[in-house]
């Protein structure tokens, strides 16, 4: 059975600047669907072929593989993402609060985490939060330049 993970990252932890509201945040997922490369380093292009606001459909190409991957794109205003890809495997990314309130973004991964063949072992959760939790770290790091640069 192919792996799974979710992995979830503060998006305001202490000491970061500048904060990034839940609307910037919301918007940044947005432009992400549509210009993921600078968010997935191994996503060497993407075209968008069908774009229907909160539906949409791309053809993506990843480092390492000349093929084309035809993802359908599902928005949910203002919390979810949703990433259906031909190949079966599915990215989900969520926007939540935790109990205290601070803003939260989850990476889920379904049907194969990428990177890590089904036919290995899983590895182990602090060893997945680790790994997986960079794409997470990473995002973050790109929507608060975009906020400090005035993009968003």
């Amino acid at each position: 059975m192919p792996h799974a993970i979710a992995i979830t990252r503060r998006v305001n932890p202490p000491g970061a600047e500048p904060a990034i509201t839940e609307a910037q945040l919301w918007k940044a997922l947005e432009f992400k669907a549509r210009n993921p490369r600078a968010f997935v380093p191994m996503i060497t292009s993407c075209k968008v072929t069908r774009d229907d606001g909160d539906e949409l459909v791309r053809e993506v190409t990843f480092e390492h593989s000349p093929d084309v991957v035809v993802e359908k794109v599902y928005a949910y205003p203002a919390t979810i993402v949703y990433f259906e890809m031909d190949t079966g495997k599915r990215v989900t990314n969520v926007v939540s609060y935790g109990e205290s309130g601070e803003l939260l973004l989850t990476y889920a991964f379904g049907n194969g985490i990428p990177g890590i063949p089904d036919d290995e072992p899983k590895p182990s959760a602090g060893d997945l939060n680790a790994r997986m939790g960079k794409s997470v770290e990473g995002s973050i790091a790109v929507i608060r330049q975009m906020v400090e640069d005035g993009v968003l």
